[in-house]
C-alpha cells in the first residue's frame, strides 16, 4: 500500500486513548516501528473494555531509540513513568516513540460494529495496522454524524 494513501490505526489501552485524544500525551511507545511518516494520519482506537475508535491525531515524528534514550527525549509525554517504560521495552535494544499532534475528538466515539463494518472482522489490530486512507476518511465522517443522529 502506498504510504501517502493510508494511515495507521493504532489500539491503545483507553486511558492512554484518551491521554491521546485529550492532549495529554504526544509520545506513543511501539516496539516495532510502523511504516508511517510525518504527516500521517492516525486513528486512535481504545481497545476493551470501551472498544470505540476515539478520534484521531497526526503522526509528527517517528524516532527509535534505547529505553533510556528515550525517556531522556521525551519523558512524561509518553505517559508513563520510567520504571514502566523500561518494562515496556524489556527484551529491546531499541524503542520506538511515535510522537503525535492536533487530537481531534470525535463528536461520539465510533463502536466497535461500525469499525468492522468499516474494516472487516479483522479490526481492530492488537498494536496497529495500515488502513487505506479512503476507509480512515469513512470512519471520520461516521465519527462527525454520529452526533448528527444522536
Amino acid at each position: 500500500m502506498d504510504a501517502s494513501k493510508q494511515a495507521l490505526f493504532l489500539s491503545l489501552r483507553p486511558e492512554f486513548a484518551e491521554m491521546i485524544i485529550s492532549g495529554e500525551k504526544t509520545v506513543e511507545l511501539r516496539r516495532i516501528r510502523p511504516k508511517a511518516s510525518p504527516g500521517t494520519l492516525v486513528i486512535v482506537y481504545a481497545s476493551s473494555p470501551v472498544k470505540k475508535i476515539l478520534g484521531t491525531c497526526i503522526v509528527e515524528n517517528i524516532s527509535t531509540g534505547t529505553p533510556r534514550e528515550i525517556w531522556n527525549l521525551h519523558g512524561v509525554s509518553t505517559g508513563l513513568g520510567w520504571t514502566t517504560l523500561a518494562d515496556y521495552l524489556k527484551g529491546k535494544d531499541h524503542g520506538v516513540a511515535i510522537t503525535v499532534a492536533s487530537p481531534l475528538r470525535f463528536d461520539i466515539p465510533v463502536p466497535l460494529e461500525k469499525v468492522r463494518k468499516c474494516l472487516g472482522e479483522s479490526a481492530p489490530p492488537q498494536s496497529f495496522r495500515y488502513i487505506r486512507l479512503a476507509e480512515a476518511n469513512r470512519l471520520i465522517r461516521i465519527g462527525r454524524r454520529s452526533k448528527q443522529s444522536a
